[in-house]
């Protein structure tokens, strides 16, 4: 990741903060100095999972006007800096921004044809492309959160305290949060970049797994906006409806999967993994006491597995 940052073109200087989530033995600047990158700055942050890691690099504060954070196993395209400032500079109305991305497959690995459809590639391999060779803004015809693996913002989102959330869905809470804050999001053609996926991740278990994780957690994220002081009337008479909704919609979805055991077998597995995703999505709506727990704000526990080191400019 960072011999692919060092061949970026850059008329500026930035810096690159990686951070140490707890690697033993503990990563020093000699060791990850590579030729043309820029200035490198390295944090340590003994508790694991990557929201803690992020949130370090937030609290160490000093960071540039522009943010972006991508993980160690990205690929960015040799003008991905460049993009990343021109799309930042082209969209003042925005604060939050995201590129394309697509899968690296690992060497040796006969890719099955699940793993090329859309659902898959987003939800157990995280990369996005909008299909738009023009901008487009989040939730609006396109998804409503990026990959966390690629994406930026200004560092003014940060002014009211916005942080991580301690959960498995760190990065999609986090942009979700600021979107229920007033800021908006795009998602630009011009910044392309890589994810050199794992060979194990080419799983069908965890496609299903990573299915239903999603669906529970930002059930219970949007349960928490939509009670938040000074949410919309609506969305108060939605949240108040939420039982019977949830009932019904987890009659529908439990329907469609096992209708999904009768599709062809490359269409077969994102179906059940989609229609996962809805049934934990309303079984946690149907949970009594998700209504009374805080918004997410990175301050619940219990975040994702440990990663190497991940990385923000």
């Amino acid at each position: 990741m960072l011999s692919s940052l060092a061949a970026c073109k850059a008329s500026e200087s930035y810096e690159v903060v990686v951070i140490d989530n707890a690697c033993e033995p503990a990563l020093n600047a000699a060791a990850l100095q590579t030729p043309g990158l820029g200035a490198l700055r390295i944090l340590r942050e003994m508790q694991r999972g990557k929201s803690h890691a992020l949130n370090r690099a937030l609290d160490e504060g000093a960071l540039g006007e522009i943010v972006a954070v991508i993980d160690d196993d990205m690929s960015p395209a040799a003008d991905w800096i460049q993009s990343v400032l021109s799309a930042t500079r082209r969209l003042p109305q925005f604060d939050i921004f995201s590129g394309k991305s697509h899968v690296v497959w690992p060497a040796g690995v006969t890719v099955p044809s699940w793993a090329r459809e859309p659902l898959a590639q987003g939800l157990l391999f995280s990369v996005y492309d909008s299909g738009s060779s023009n901008d487009v803004e989040f939730g609006i015809g396109a998804a409503r959160f990026p990959s966390g693996n690629h994406f930026w913002f200004r560092r003014s989102v940060l002014d009211d305290g916005a942080r991580f959330a301690h959960v498995w869905t760190t990065e999609p809470q986090f942009v979700v949060a600021l979107r229920a804050r007033g800021h908006r999001g795009v998602f630009v053609p011009e910044a392309g970049i890589g994810h050199r996926i794992q060979q194990e991740l080419v799983d069908p278990r965890k496609f299903l797994d990573r299915a239903s994780r999603f669906g529970r957690e930002l059930a219970e994220l949007d349960v928490r906006l939509a009670m938040r002081p000074g949410g919309s009337v609506l969305a108060r008479i939605r949240s108040w409806l939420r039982p019977l909704r949830a009932l019904v919609e987890l009659g529908a979805w439990s329907i469609a999967w096992l209708v999904a055991g009768l599709r062809s077998e490359n269409k077969r597995l994102p179906a059940r993994a989609r229609a996962l995703w809805g049934i934990a999505y309303c079984r946690a709506r149907l949970h009594p006491s998700l209504a009374k727990a805080p918004i997410a704000a990175a301050s619940s526990r219990g975040g994702r597995g440990p990663r190497s080191g991940s990385a923000a400019r």
